[in-house]
């Protein structure tokens, strides 16, 4: 048996019934808006939108309570389901459901562990990010908050690791000192008294996590070395522990004739064939010790040379499998980083004086406040138009004077972002339809915002279906993905795209893979440094910056204009 309780919108019980029913609570809210019509009309113009917010906060609920939650929506026929946690299910279990299955490889478990506070959560490593930073969620004993400071600390500890893309994390925070949860309605801002510690500790547990993946580097297929197909090692370890030394046999000795180096063993190239390696060749002694002398094995050791594939970061570059003289490498890689740590140290020096700074541009001042003032030039959109072309330099700049100060504008990168502009507004990217539809595994969220921008995606070639009937977060098929200059874009490009809508659903994304391809594009068919131009050319290109959403870099980031003086006269 059960009760049903009826309350009035000012919250006053005004029936209580008894009913028969199961364990459980139902709530059922009806005639939500009924009294603020201006508010209900605006909740239908944008119910969609809603509704997606409201999705994204039952999600927060569903990663960190243990409890199962069930979230549908009826609009017309059956229920359609939204959230579902599955029963007696942990945290990554309940993290995918509202990530998605493709974040399994890409999310790593984190703890830390202090007096007064304790952190746990899952982050993504570097290769997991994503375009969009709608993804990051934040715990304070099992309430979802916000936390800014800490969230622009995970930002700039994952920046350091991968620049262009965002975290996606889920962040615990459980504080054994006061906390204070008062500060507005809904509770999303927190106060907590060892603010500065949590920050520290997450910055350390951050770094802890993502710096193996970062800083460590494998050598395959070089056996050699080390006897194994992958070793690891951390980026901060001596030069000379990158790669070891060859084994005793292989390694030539210094100042003895060469009869005394023993030869190579005769390896069967079937059994080991990573272990045959050619005749070693080793760098030049340092001058101080003109008396070494390097002694060769036997010509006739000698074998076909093998190359091993040496992966730093992202990065690959090919090595040989030779011996080096490591002691000499060590110091000079320490006398470099001496002569850089006193150059870095005069920079600093120079930085703190800040003469030359208020001298810059024709400008004489010694107030700091005003030469601050003095050295920022705000240009505006409309002070393009505005602008008076004196001429071209060397054939490859625009002298243009805007009321007392000269710019130079570089022509090549102002007509190359004018046309990136245009081609990322106007351009039609082809489609490839697929043999079979692709089943797209995204969140509740992504697949909500996917559905209402399909639009969008049509146009940077994607084109998908909606399967009513299937689960939440597999409701969506690709059915034909898009291809420029014979470069087919993937379901990774797609993921970006509906990224970057969940953040910005205004305008037509573009993926970085198609940014890369109009920024080609729109170099190639630009003007270029040494064309000589007309003066009405050279009005057009610095009339378009005006007409741009950022005439500031082109898309490879070269800057598009620079102050060149501050004139006390201009003649009219």
């Amino acid at each position: 048996m059960g009760m049903s309780l009826e309350y009035d919108h000012s919250g006053e019980l005004v029936g209580s019934t008894a009913v028969a029913r199961e364990r459980g609570t139902t709530v059922v809210v009806s005639g939500l808006f009924a009294r603020w019509p201006v508010r209900l009309a605006d909740l239908k113009k944008n119910a969609r939108r809603e509704y997606t917010r409201l999705v994204g906060l039952v999600e927060q609920y569903s990663i960190i309570s243990d409890v199962r939650l069930c979230l549908s929506n009826q609009t017309r026929g059956q229920p359609v389901v939204s959230v579902r946690t599955p029963p007696q299910s942990d945290r990554l279990t309940r993290l995918l459901g509202v990530f998605g299955a493709q974040m399994r490889p890409h999310l790593v478990r984190f703890e830390y562990q202090a007096e007064d506070f304790s952190l746990e959560g899952h982050v993504s490593r570097a290769e997991g990010g994503r375009g969009g930073s709608d993804k990051q969620y934040f715990f304070v004993n099992g309430r979802p908050c916000d936390l800014p400071k800490a969230k622009k600390l995970v930002n700039e500890v994952f920046r350091g690791y991968c620049p262009n893309r965002y975290p996606v994390f889920a962040i615990a925070v459980v504080v054994k000192g006061s906390v204070d949860v008062n500060l507005t309605p809904d509770k999303r801002e927190v106060l907590i008294r060892c603010e500065e510690r949590v920050l520290l500790g997450l910055k350390e547990a951050l770094v802890g996590v993502l710096e193996p993946d970062e800083n460590a580097f494998s050598v395959a297929g070089a056996g050699s070395v080390n006897g194994s197909a992958g070793v690891k090692r951390q980026s901060s370890q001596m030069c000379e522990e990158l790669v070891p030394p060859p084994p005793v046999a292989m390694r030539p000795r210094l100042s003895e004739p060469a009869s005394d180096v023993a030869p190579p063993p005769q390896v069967s190239p079937k059994k080991r064939p990573a272990e045959t390696i050619s005749k070693p060749t080793v760098s030049k002694p340092p001058v101080s010790k003109p008396s070494a002398t390097v002694s060769k094995p036997p010509a006739a050791t000698s074998a076909p040379k093998k190359m091993g594939t040496v992966v730093i970061g992202s990065c690959r570059n090919r090595i040989q499998n030779d011996t080096h003289d490591w002691k000499s490498v060590a110091d000079r890689l320490r006398i470099k980083q001496a002569r850089m740590k006193a150059k870095l140290e005069d920079s600093q020096l120079r930085d703190l004086d800040p003469a030359p700074a208020m001298t810059e541009g024709g400008l004489s001042v010694t107030d700091p406040e005003e030469a601050s003032s003095a050295l920022s030039r705000l240009i505006h959109k409309t002070d393009f138009q505005r602008m008076r072309v004196l001429g071209q330099f060397n054939h490859g700049f625009i002298i243009a004077l805007l009321d007392c100060d000269l710019y130079i504008i570089d022509q090549h990168a102002s007509d190359e972002k004018y046309n990136f502009e245009l081609l990322q507004q106007r351009a039609q990217i082809s489609s490839q339809p697929l043999i079979h539809p692709a089943v797209l595994e995204l969140g509740v969220v992504d697949e909500a915002v996917a559905i209402e921008c399909r639009d969008k995606l049509e146009k940077n070639g994607f084109f998908v279906d909606v399967d009513e009937d299937a689960l939440p977060g597999q409701r969506l098929r690709l059915k034909s993905q898009p291809v420029i200059d014979k470069t087919v874009f993937d379901q990774k490009d797609l993921m970006e795209l509906v990224a970057q809508l969940c953040v910005d659903p205004v305008g037509v994304p573009r993926c970085e893979r198609a940014r890369r391809v109009f920024a080609s594009r729109a170099c190639r068919k630009s003007t270029m440094i040494g064309d000589p131009l007309s003066k009405a050319r050279m009005r057009d290109i610095v009339g378009h910056l005006g007409d741009l959403d950022h005439p500031w870099n082109c898309p490879h980031g070269r800057p598009t204009l620079r102050h060149l003086h501050r004139l006390e006269k201009v003649d009219p």
